[in-house]
């Protein structure tokens, strides 16, 4: 089969096609992507490649149940420009001797590691998304969550659990536990046993009632 050229793309459209791909067993991926391909040219007119073309592509020739799935992950699409992977894997290579790299760059250009960008690493290092996810969920390094907003770690050394009489660390820790721009990490000493018991709110450590006072900042 001749190579379709890669197209321009727009918006998430380049995710949005990783995201359909992701749907199709890894073996018979690179095929799949060049009959794929060729579909949503053909539906551009050749030109440059939209999020409405290749929903329109899945909408067409996807059966379902697959059409159902692949539309409900479009939803959740992240926001970032997945033209960045590209970039990071010209400067890194394909092999997979290089793939820690490449996820490490990925993460601190976006923050996290979505779904979608993982899937993007696979098709494009040729490496199976089984393999990547497994690496990205060994290294604790990794994250795979959209950081939030906040970021408050809270003590687990001896001295702030002995200090922690009024139930500070379990207050913060309830109030914050369902919130998706709060993220809650539980750490290794602070460093701060003279004034336990100590939790770190954006890289800033507080105690007490200062703690208090400052999560209503972060309501």
């Amino acid at each position: 089969m001749t190579e379709v050229a890669e197209p321009r793309w727009i918006g998430k459209s380049r995710a949005m096609f990783e995201t359909m791909l992701g749907e199709v067993p890894e073996a018979m991926r690179p095929v799949f992507r060049q009959k794929l391909m060729s579909v949503i040219m053909q539906k551009a007119n050749s030109g440059d490649v939209t999020d409405a073309h290749v929903n329109a592509v899945v909408q067409e020739i996807v059966p379902e149940p697959f059409k159902s799935t692949i539309l409900k992950k479009f939803k959740e699409l992240g926001d970032f420009d997945i033209n960045i992977i590209d970039e990071i894997i010209r400067k890194r290579g394909t092999t997979q001797d290089g793939l820690m790299s490449i996820l490490h760059d990925i993460q601190d250009e976006i923050g996290y590691l979505p779904i979608e960008a993982l899937r993007a690493v696979s098709s494009k290092c040729n490496i199976p998304l089984s393999t990547v996810y497994n690496i990205v969920t060994f290294y604790k390094t990794f994250k795979l969550k959209k950081p939030g907003q906040h970021t408050i770690k809270i003590c687990n050394g001896t001295a702030c659990a002995l200090k922690d009489k009024a139930g500070i660390r379990t207050e913060v820790e309830n109030r914050f536990k369902h919130s998706l721009a709060v993220d809650i990490e539980k750490t290794l000493c602070l460093g701060c046993c003279d004034c336990a018991p100590a939790i770190e709110i954006d890289g800033v450590v507080y105690t007490g009632d200062n703690v208090r006072t400052k999560i209503e900042t972060l309501l």
